[in-house]
């Protein structure tokens, strides 16, 4: 049985420098990596913590921000900033001279620092130049800007460490010093020291040109898919290792891990999404196929059912994307047991064939007043898994096994569509949970000791209702009913009081406030799964609402966002961190829904779907030993798709073209009609 002791944090952002604190007013956090080093540029533009400052991490181990290997106990950040001293003082820095943002460096993603003093200008370049070493550089370019000679000292340094060097500039005329950070263990430290050149980042530079490579007409989904894009690979160790919420929980989950290796998977970073899928089935599935989550092996009962599904679809879509069979004939056994775990007696419920347990989506358990019953999403990703396992069984010509798979699968969908008393769908369209004997549980009770701290929703003496759940968004993002469907139409409906429930700030929340045993406040990665289903119902106005909320967050110049928006009770809850599995959802939403990539076992198909407000997008994406080159333009006099596939006319199918698997690279030309 989960013990409430288990959500306790006893990390106390009030003690200790301000930098301590995650949620610096209006910080941002720029992340850079290459799975041995991680690092984040903090930018502070409010007047909290430092202005701007460098944080250094073993990717490899999960800690908290003041953990970071470049945090002084004392000084924060400070001594990471550069210093500029003339006269053995220190020229000021003013916070509202400081620009910090996202920039390319000869195809390296990259952090952009400039600033200004009475007489130069300094530009700090942030990247990671290679992939086999643990180290970070940064590009320090000074230039004098004055019509008189210039002598400076320029300096920084970690926690006690100083570095220096003295410049002289003539007017006009410019400099560049390469600091090279570089990680050390045994015990876990940074090195850094000037280099006398800059380092080659060859390397680098291939690693993220084979990456998927996408431009809008849209200012504001171009920023948030680059900056995604960017940091999801950046922040996963090279042995797949990342944490759900970094500097927050210091813990990892099947579901959340899944998601970002089929992100990662749509980008193009096969051997890295290999690695967390492979990582996923050796050490998170046990013996008998339960999912770890939050670290932990759970008892039956308490047992995230979803999580297992999560790590077959996401499986499913790496064979698909790469072809690569080899992942399933070499883990067969670990997919057997994933997929069999659910199936098992001690969570059927006999009138149904649906499964229960204790636990629901979000992780409330039976302290919070969740009690044993039937959770949607415990269905709809058993039923989706099941399919992708059959699938990927079928390919490797275990027929047995597939034709099981398929039909449970296929049960468990007809059972929560259509089954007389448990069916998961009312004529409000999905519903969140069922009790055993059917009845739609509508609210929770927390047990008397269930230890919430006074102010949350959940342990004020008020009702708690359950639904409506953004969850229910998921069938319809996952293809599980059809997104024109009147199931499809009523859920979305049910879930719009979601959208500013009790703030003003704008987002859906995960579920009513009222039964949030923690903070209220809206979920970026919820809104996006919303946004998502409303794009496949080509309701696109509350797609813009969802995309035009993100950009009005603090947080939208880095694309880094919090896992919510809200005040968080630290002690006793984790500080709020920086949440990888927004990026997966942000990516899944441009590559999936808007550009409609979707490959199936011989052919990929393409729909597109571009949202009113911008004419078209191009690039390139990654496909199996190939690339897809695209451009898709919007056209206001058309009312079906027009192709052509290496220059010739193809016949659209729907809204889609159906491509069969090619020998060599594919170029597409969409003209797309106007949502």
């Amino acid at each position: 049985m989960i013990n409430v002791e288990e959500h306790v944090y006893h990390d106390d952002p009030k003690v200790g420098h301000p930098d301590v604190r995650t949620q610096l007013r209006d910080v941002c956090y720029y992340f850079i990596g290459n799975g041995l080093v991680q690092a984040a540029v903090q930018h502070a533009p409010a007047g909290e913590g430092t202005p701007y400052g460098l944080l250094l991490m073993d990717p490899k181990q999960l800690k908290m921000k003041r953990e970071a290997l470049s945090f002084d106990p004392t000084a924060g950040l400070e001594r990471t900033m550069l210093f500029i001293r003339a006269d053995g003082a220190v020229v000021p820095l003013k916070r509202d001279k400081l620009t910090v943002r996202w920039d390319r460096h000869d195809g390296l993603p990259c952090v952009r620092v400039e600033w200004k003093t009475r007489m130069l200008e300094i530009s700090e370049l942030f990247y990671c130049p290679d992939r086999s070493n643990a180290r970070v550089t940064r590009e320090i370019h000074l230039q004098n800007h004055a019509s008189v000679p210039c002598l400076y000292s320029v300096e920084t340094g970690i926690q006690s460490r100083t570095i220096a060097r003295t410049i002289h500039l003539a007017p006009g005329c410019q400099t560049a010093l390469f600091l090279v950070y570089s990680m050390g263990w045994n015990p876990p430290q940074v090195v850094f020291e000037f280099a006398d050149q800059k380092p080659s980042i060859l390397e680098g530079r291939r690693y993220w040109n084979s990456a998927a490579r996408v431009q809008f007409e849209s200012p504001q989904i171009d920023h948030l898919f680059q900056s995604a894009a960017s940091q999801l690979p950046s922040v996963i160790s090279s042995t797949g290792r990342i944490d759900a919420g970094i500097w927050q929980y210091l813990r990892e989950w099947v579901r959340d891990q899944s998601i970002m290796a089929h992100a990662l998977t749509l980008l193009g970073h096969y051997p890295l999404a290999r690695v967390m899928l492979e990582r996923l089935l050796r050490e998170f599935i046990t013996g008998e196929g339960s999912a770890h989550d939050s670290s932990e092996v759970r008892e039956h009962a308490d047992a995230e059912l979803d999580q297992n599904g999560a790590l077959l679809h996401a499986l499913r879509e790496y064979v698909l994307w790469t072809g690569d069979l080899d992942i399933v004939r070499c883990n067969w056994d670990r997919i057997v047991r994933t997929a069999e775990f659910p199936l098992r007696a001690f969570f059927r419920e006999p009138n149904s064939g649906l499964l229960f347990n204790q636990r629901d989506f979000w992780e409330r358990h039976s302290v919070f007043g969740i009690e044993p019953g039937l959770e949607l999403m415990y269905q709809v990703y058993v039923s989706v898994g099941l399919s992708a396992a059959a699938g990927l069984a079928r390919q490797i010509g275990r027929l047995a096994e597939a034709d099981r798979w398929q039909a449970e699968a296929a049960g468990l969908k007809e059972a929560i569509l259509q089954h007389p008393t448990h069916a998961l769908v009312t004529d409000k369209g999905f519903i969140k949970r069922r009790g055993i004997d059917g009845s739609i549980q509508e609210h929770i009770e927390p047990k008397p000791d269930h230890g919430l701290p006074k102010e949350v929703g959940l342990a004020r003496a008020i009702p708690h209702p359950l639904n409506p759940d953004s969850s229910c968004a998921l069938p319809i993002v996952l293809g599980f009913v059809s997104p024109e469907s009147v199931i499809a139409q009523t859920t979305l409906a049910q879930l719009e009081p979601l959208w500013n429930q009790g703030w003003k700030i704008g987002g859906y929340g995960r579920y009513h406030m009222d039964s949030d045993p923690d903070s209220p406040g809206p979920w970026p990665f919820a809104s996006l799964y919303i946004a998502r289903a409303y794009l496949e119902r080509r309701e696109c106005d509350k797609v813009w609402q969802v995309i035009d909320w993100l950009a009005s967050l603090p947080q939208y110049p880095s694309g880094a966002f919090f896992e919510m928006y809200g005040d968080r009770i630290a002690p006793p809850y984790a500080q709020n961190g920086i949440v990888p599995w927004v990026w997966a959802e942000m990516i899944m939403l441009v590559v999936k829904n808007i550009l409609g990539f979707q490959p199936e076992e011989d052919a990929i198909r393409i729909r597109p779907r571009l949202l009113p407000g911008f004419n078209g997008a191009k690039g390139v994406v990654p496909f199996r030993d190939h690339r897809v080159f695209f451009r898709f333009t919007a056209e206001e006099r058309i009312d079906r798709p027009r192709f052509e596939v290496n220059a010739k006319p193809v016949e659209a199918d729907g809204d889609c073209v159906r491509v069969p698997f090619a020998d060599g690279d594919i170029r597409i030309e969409g003209k797309i009609p106007v949502q």
